[in-house]
């Protein structure tokens, strides 16, 4: 389920941002990405995200720069230094070139000068995890919000795919009773010319066309359309277990369309495999 949720600060001791976005997905992807002074925080926001949402590709920036100057030093590699003074200087001499080594010369070398950053205290950490929480409490609002719009379309879709159970059984009953009738006139004319046992042949006529019967699968897509709708007022997170049962509707409308001996009902039955993928593709973005 998509949504977004930010949070910021600005004291004497910390400036940093936080945002959260998340999109669509069947499972839990979180991205994380820390300014370099956070880089040891990054299990602890991954283990937040995780413990706040089920599902969705979560991406989460942290940028924060610590004002404290005890936080991070600057200290030169003393190896390193040395070694560039006494290069430049014998280049100096067997090329004679002029002037002097500057300290700019020193200073602009890569890793000549390094950054080194203290431990995050307990209070830094703190700060920075509430931030992060406060972005999510934003983001669980949106989701929310847009959950509260996505349940109605799925108890729309719901309802279609109960109604259209409801005229397949009729139609399915109407044609049973049309197509026993019909065969057995049929078999009638032929039983008396071939002087066959009429019992007999009524017996095999019925088994025919239960053979074409769909009472036990429009009773199951019942049953799944009633619990799909346990779930969704259940106050747990619910989109895997109602992904599958959109596949049993689709197994279930599947095994009816074999069965469609007529027109009309084959009809019933695309209209009824078009809701259930709409259901389908909206319990996508359930979490």
């Amino acid at each position: 389920m998509t949504g977004y949720g930010s949070s910021n600060v600005e004291n004497d001791s910390l400036q940093a941002n936080v945002s959260v976005r998340s999109l669509n997905h069947r499972h839990l992807d979180v991205s994380v990405h820390l300014s370099r002074s956070l880089q040891a925080l990054e299990r602890e926001v991954r283990a937040l995200v995780e413990s706040r949402l089920d599902r969705g590709r979560v991406d989460v920036v942290v940028q924060a720069s610590f004002r404290d100057p005890d936080a991070e030093t600057v200290s030169p590699d003393a190896t390193l230094v040395t070694s560039l003074v006494r290069s430049l200087r014998q280049l100096k001499q067997e090329h004679e070139l002029a002037g002097e080594v500057a300290i700019s010369d020193v200073a602009r070398f890569p890793g000549a000068l390094e950054v080194v950053e203290h431990e995050i205290n307990e209070g830094r950490r703190r700060e920075v995890l509430e931030l992060v929480s406060a972005a999510l409490d934003q983001l669980e609002a949106m989701r929310r919000s847009e959950g509260d719009h996505l349940a109605e379309h799925l108890a729309r879709c719901l309802e279609q795919i109960e109604s259209a159970a409801v005229r397949i059984e009729s139609l399915s009953a109407t044609g049973k009773a049309q197509r026993r009738e019909a065969l057995l006139e049929k078999v009638r004319g032929l039983a008396s010319e071939a002087g066959m046992d009429e019992g007999r042949i009524h017996a095999e006529v019925v088994r025919l066309v239960d053979r074409s019967d769909v009472s036990e699968e429009v009773e199951r897509l019942r049953s799944h359309v009633t619990q799909a709708r346990q779930l969704m007022g259940a106050e747990v997170p619910a989109g895997k277990r109602l992904d599958f049962l959109a596949q049993e509707l689709m197994r279930e409308a599947n095994t009816v369309g074999s069965k469609s001996a007529s027109a009309p009902l084959t009809h019933e039955v695309v209209a009824l495999k078009g809701e259930i993928e709409k259901f389908r593709e909206q319990v996508q973005n359930v979490e």
